[in-house]
């Protein structure tokens, strides 16, 4: 519910920076809306980060703006909190995280859009 309620909110704050430039749609118009669309993507993350990723390689169909400012998500995908995965793995196994890993590095090795890689050990 929150994820279609940022991307509603995410649209109708784009379309108003378009309606708002009229026939004087610029660089910054374009650069204003793609950072609105590319925290949105970020926020929800997931598959929306997967999309970003394909809508960054998308050049003959959006404003160069929109590339350059999807780059970023295109060579590095954010990286999800230790909070946010030490809660993900006590909840879905029932358990503490000290109980299940004799030890579990903070830092990811790598992420991707759909997940990231912690060196453990069980």
């Amino acid at each position: 519910m929150a994820r279609g309620m940022r991307c509603i909110s995410t649209g109708c704050m784009m379309a108003y920076d378009y309606l708002k430039a009229g026939d004087n749609i610029t660089s910054e118009t374009h650069y204003s809306a793609a950072g609105r669309m590319y925290e949105m993507f970020v926020a929800n993350a997931g598959t929306y980060i997967k999309l970003g990723q394909m809508f960054g390689q998308l050049e003959a169909l959006v404003p160069p703006e929109y590339i350059k400012t999807f780059e970023p998500m295109c060579m590095r995908a954010p990286r999800t909190s230790f909070a946010d995965v030490k809660m993900i793995i006590e909840e879905e196994s029932g358990q503490k995280m000290e109980d299940l890993f004799e030890s579990f590095e903070e830092r990811p090795i790598a992420s991707a859009s759909l997940g990231q890689v912690h060196k453990a050990r069980l």
